[in-house]
């Protein structure tokens, strides 16, 4: 299969969380054996695989679920409306498969996150914006400790999944091959 770079870069990128998913569970049923030998790549797997549950252990001590659910439910409130799940993107997606993530859309949603299913957010591998926790609600009421702690841990996370795409983007690019 021969596709342009920008047109690979548009599917990886661009479209409808639908499509999103669909070209990430693509590739995970086509590479996803391959991609789990690479040494480099399961390697930083396993350590975003830490790195994502010292994130959500942190979250569990600063008693964000609760938090962050309360401020969901009203109207007006809530970081992970319909408009975030357009922020993540097929690589993403795929991360969170390799990593055994099970994700699904979940068009009863209303005006949150389609990826949102009946226990929160299922990903490990969180979108940029995911990872910003710059809530006045947590900005107010967290010690500046736990918040270090929160930022440190989320800029690994990032910094862990930052890698873990460019070798994907690699592998893709090695199986699409771009036209000349």
């Amino acid at each position: 299969m021969t596709i342009a770079n920008d047109r690979l870069l548009r599917i990886l990128y661009e479209g409808r969380p639908t499509d999103k998913l669909a070209t990430a569970e693509a590739l995970h049923a086509e590479l996803a054996p391959r991609l789990k030998a690479l040494p480099p790549l399961a390697d930083e797997l396993d350590g975003l695989r830490l790195e994502c549950r010292a994130l959500a252990g942190q979250m569990v001590a600063m008693q964000l679920g609760r938090l962050c659910s309360r401020c969901a439910a009203r109207p007006d409130g809530g970081c992970c409306s319909a408009l975030m799940a357009d922020n993540t993107d097929a690589l993403q997606i795929l991360i969170n498969l390799l990593l055994d993530v099970p994700v699904a859309v979940h068009p009863e949603s209303g005006g949150n996150c389609c990826f949102l299913g009946p226990t929160g957010c299922p990903f490990s591998a969180k979108p940029i914006f995911c990872l910003n926790y710059n809530c006045s609600h947590i900005l107010t009421g967290a010690a500046p400790a736990d918040l270090a702690v929160l930022y440190r841990r989320a800029a690994a996370v990032l910094s862990r999944q930052t890698r873990i795409e460019a070798l994907l983007l690699d592998a893709v690019r090695d199986r699409v091959r771009p036209a000349p």
